[in-house]
């Protein structure tokens, strides 16, 4: 959320969905964004203890998404 919410927007959109004992979170920041130049929140996200996570941008923002096992 920290990510997302940085870009400057207005409004952060967050998804939830599980399958097979995990769960995706997913954050949208819904403004364009500049290339990343602070990977630091997903070695935090690794430190938590996510099973995967990355980071994407796209035309409609920045995605975070994390995965976590149940």
């Amino acid at each position: 959320m920290r990510m997302a919410a940085a870009d400057g927007g207005r409004q952060v959109s967050v998804q939830l969905a599980d399958q097979g004992q995990q769960a995706l979170i997913v954050a949208l920041s819904h403004r364009p964004v500049r290339p990343v130049v602070d990977g630091g929140a997903l070695l935090e996200l690794a430190g938590l203890g996510a099973a995967s996570c990355g980071m994407d941008t796209a035309e409609d923002g920045r995605r975070v998404w994390a995965v976590l096992d149940l």
